[in-house]
């Protein structure tokens, strides 16, 4: 079996690979702070061994991480064409143990709100539940195809990690609303992102379309 098999999609830089988007649960204490200079954390165990809703396993001790960690940014729904998009990045990946000898893929993300408007509402809506996935880009190197006899469809054995992303923001206007009206978000950083959008528009930069519907977007959220 080769790649093309596995309908790949674009990832980062070009290169082919699959997508998966997965649960991932804040763990205990989990808003932390960086060095002195940097900004809010919080701790992800991103992916485990658990069958997902494609009936598909991804086994955590298969994970390559090198590939990653050479630039582990944190982006906003795969997007690559604005610093926009740039939420922040990875202090920490590895796989970790998680208990009754099951391992996990472990994330420490900085979320770069002093710089980013977006990124202070993705951090916002994450910490406050409003979020609970991402997606991971990555290219598959090993794997085995299920049965009738197993639980699964496909179980990915050793993968390339190439790419995480926060998924929804702002796109889920719900997920948006449910946090300005918790109190997760403020209107005043919602505003900021607005602001930031617009001016990006005003300069016609590259992606401005795209950049345009998320504007469009967190307007509507703040009229409601």
């Amino acid at each position: 079996m080769n790649m093309e098999d596995l309908k790949p999609t674009e990832l980062a830089g070009g290169r082919k690979g699959l997508r998966a988007m997965v649960g991932v649960s804040l763990l205990p204490g989990e808003r932390r702070s960086a060095e002195p200079s940097g900004g809010p954390c919080l701790d992800f165990l991103a992916s485990t061994g658990t069958v997902d809703r494609f009936q598909e396993i991804i086994e955590p001790e298969g994970w390559k991480l090198d590939s990653y960690r050479q630039n582990p940014v944190f982006q906003n729904a795969h997007r690559y064409g604005d610093v926009l998009f740039t939420l922040g990045k990875a202090l920490v990946t590895e796989v970790r143990d998680i208990g009754e000898g099951r391992k996990g893929l472990f994330q420490r993300i900085e979320f770069a709100t002093e710089c980013n408007p977006v990124a202070k509402v993705a951090y916002g809506l994450y910490q406050g539940g409003f979020l609970n996935a991402v997606s991971v880009g990555f290219i598959p190197l090993r794997w085995e195809e299920g049965s009738d006899k197993t639980s699964f469809r496909r179980r990915y054995l050793e993968q390339e990690l190439l790419e995480v992303s926060a998924v929804a923001i702002p796109a889920n206007s719900e997920a948006l609303a449910l946090g300005l009206a918790e109190g997760a978000i403020t209107r005043s950083a919602v505003q900021e992102a607005i602001d930031v959008f617009e001016a990006t528009l005003a300069r016609k930069q590259s992606g401005s379309e795209l950049i345009w519907n998320f504007a469009r977007e967190l307007r509507a959220t703040m009229r409601k």
